[in-house]
């Protein structure tokens, strides 16, 4: 099953990434991507893409999957279509120059997502679909090894069996390649070298391998919770691994300020990397809970504390300051927490088991409950154990174990009601980008305002994790690029990405037309071939179509009109034409009122008409034919 979804994924990003010639391309959100709902069960879906010809406006639409065999329940309602883009953007609204970037409010559910563009009033080759994209439950985890799963490729966890379940599959992309089991080796996890080392989210389905980003080791119980939780509430589900296998409240505390030591592993005396375990969570909230948004953290951690006899103050304090941190550092001042109530580990006078539970740091788990304060209960699994679902020391749960810690969990967050008193916090909107042509082959893109610090990536490139440029705009050449902005909190919020093609191409602009004319006559100008025009001209007129007419002119229209012309990508060329109006004929000769020859005016070809003047110097005679239609056209 888990190379069935490989494979859809990598087919799926290659359709994406390689259909850049179709008309459109949606490369905001990705496929997979949940965003949390709100208490109304809706969320904002930031849509952007890239287009290649021609485009007055897009439209959007989320199309709900149909729901039963592996894709489960789904309550997705249609949006159906709805204006998301109209040409031409600005910096303080929408984009343009070959991108496009809006949103649509959705109901929970599992879509696919359609875009389809429209010229000239009519619509403009196929709708692109993006497949799968969810607004559900996001869900970070913390804890310890019952929370994050085991280096055990014998004891993975369930992968989820319903389509709606996801994951980011690649979570920190550094250099060095430590050896999980070897703690000598863990120096270049410290936060403060994986924090700028986050991979561009990609989710997966999650299956029993997936190394949940940005820390998790596997499946463990989470893809049979997303299944329940499908089941129950109808919506996807994504989760987020923030924890650290091994790890006691104390470790949690001491490592909220990276450049300190935390303290010592409780049981084997090695020492984590400074800013580690709480760096993951950090991450986990900074990287992922900004983008997609966040229901609850789903804390699974006390067996450590069980060992070490961590007095039920001590545990308290510990925990009420990484929360209250986690607040902070995310700028969620409520961000709702679930508490599970775990002791069970093996004795210190016994460690190859069996293991007991202990009391003291139950209660302590219990007393941290307060809905009030946007932190529940979780779920009680102390008492899920024995050689069927824990391992041989009954310690770690195992197969049937995991499946009913699963349950366990699910049945907590009913009993909870975290779908109705744990208030989610929803998705920052993407940065917004506004790329404008500098020349042929090089394109300029700005970053929206107002944040911390700005890095361009390649998403291409080893994950998105090395930085190109830097600043609030930058200048490039053909390649897919991504901005990564940051807030006052570290929150890291990522632009979708934008495709600088090989050739911006050229532009040319050019005017034709009647000018000068009589007044009372049609001007026509028209403009060379370009996708989109600009005119200015005399008491603020102004035209975007290829052919300006004015008819019954008069000397109000006498003056210079100007020409922008300008392409796909943003690139212009502009033009002028000057314009007279003539409104006063006079005669040059005797001779026909039809025959230019007989006028003076500075107008090659052009007669006087009933809206002119007419000047007859001594002697001059002109004959008006019986016929003459002094209104018609100039020549």
């Amino acid at each position: 099953m888990k190379h069935l979804y490989r494979l859809a994924s990598l087919l799926f990003f290659l359709f994406t990434y390689y259909q850049s010639f179709a008309q459109l391309s949606i490369t905001f959100p990705t496929t997979r991507a949940v965003f949390q709902r709100d208490l109304s069960n809706q969320a904002s879906v930031h849509v952007a893409g890239v287009y290649t010809e021609k485009v007055d406006r897009i439209e959007v639409r989320l199309v709900p999957i149909p729901a039963g065999g592996s894709i489960g329940p789904n309550n997705a309602v249609d949006t159906q279509w709805q204006p998301l883009w109209t040409y031409p953007g600005n910096t303080t609204s929408s984009p343009s120059n070959g991108y496009f970037q809006g949103s649509v409010t959705a109901k929970g559910g599992w879509y696919d997502l359609k875009v389809r563009a429209y010229q000239n009033g009519s619509l403009l080759g196929q709708e692109t679909t993006l497949t799968k994209v969810g607004v559900g439950e996001v869900f970070v985890i913390a804890g310890q090894s019952n929370a994050t799963g085991i280096a055990d490729p014998n004891n993975t966890g369930p992968s989820a069996t319903y389509d709606q379940v996801s994951a980011v599959g690649i979570g920190y992309k550094i250099a060095e390649n430590p050896d999980l089991n070897d703690p000598s080796q863990w120096g270049p996890w410290s936060y403060s070298n994986v924090k700028d080392k986050v991979a561009t989210p990609e989710f997966v389905h999650l299956d029993a391998t997936t190394k949940l980003a940005p820390f998790g080791l596997s499946a463990w119980c989470w893809g049979a919770l997303g299944d329940l939780l499908v089941e129950r509430w109808k919506v996807p589900v994504a989760f987020f691994q923030g924890g650290w296998s091994g790890t006691g409240s104390v470790n949690w505390l001491t490592s909220i300020d990276p450049s300190q030591d935390p303290a010592l592993n409780p049981v084997f005396s090695y020492p984590y990397p400074k800013g580690q375990p709480y760096g993951n969570l950090r991450i986990s909230l900074n990287n992922y809970a900004s983008q997609y948004g966040v229901r609850a953290v789903l804390l699974h951690q006390g067996e450590t504390d069980n060992f070490a006899n961590t007095s039920q103050e001590t545990y308290i304090a510990n925990w009420n300051a990484v929360i209250a941190a986690s607040r902070s550092h995310s700028g969620k001042a409520n961000l709702p927490w679930v508490i599970s109530r775990a002791s069970r580990y093996f004795d210190r006078t016994n460690t190859s088991g069996p293991s007991v539970n202990n009391p003291t740091i139950i209660s302590a788990q219990n007393a941290l409950v307060n809905p009030a304060k946007q932190i529940f209960a979780g779920p009680a699994t102390d008492d899920i154990h024995g050689p069927d679902n824990r391992d041989e020391v009954d310690v770690h749960f195992k197969g049937p174990g995991l499946v009913l810690l699963a349950k366990a969990w699910a049945d907590a967050l009913d009993a909870a009601t975290i779908q109705t008193l744990a208030t989610p916090y929803a998705a920052l909107a993407p940065a917004r980008l506004y790329p404008s042509c500098l020349s042929s082959t090089q394109m300029r893109i700005k970053g929206e305002d107002g944040w911390a610090s700005y890095t361009w990536v390649n998403p291409l490139n080893n994950n998105g994790v090395n930085s190109v440029a830097s600043g609030n705009s930058a200048d490039f050449t053909a390649g897919t690029y991504q901005l990564k902005a940051s807030d006052g909190n570290g929150n890291v919020i990522m632009s979708p990405r934008i495709v600088v093609p090989a050739s911006l191409g050229t532009v040319a602009a050019t005017i034709t037309g009647n000018a000068p004319l009589s007044a009372g006559h049609t001007l026509g100008l028209t403009a060379g071939d370009a996708p989109y025009y600009s005119w200015s001209g005399p008491n603020g007129y102004t035209s975007t179509q290829k052919t300006i007419q004015m008819a019954d002119v008069s000397a109000a229209q006498t003056g210079t009109y100007n020409l922008t012309a300008t392409n796909i990508y943003g690139c212009t060329a502009t033009t002028s034409k000057p314009v007279q109006v003539i409104t006063s004929y006079t005669s040059a000769q005797s001779g026909n009122w039809d025959d230019p020859a007989t006028w003076t005016a500075n107008c090659p070809g052009c007669i006087p008409t009933s809206k002119t003047n007419v000047d007859l110097r001594p002697n001059h005679r002109v004959v008006i034919k019986a016929t003459q239609n002094t209104t018609a056209p100039n020549p």
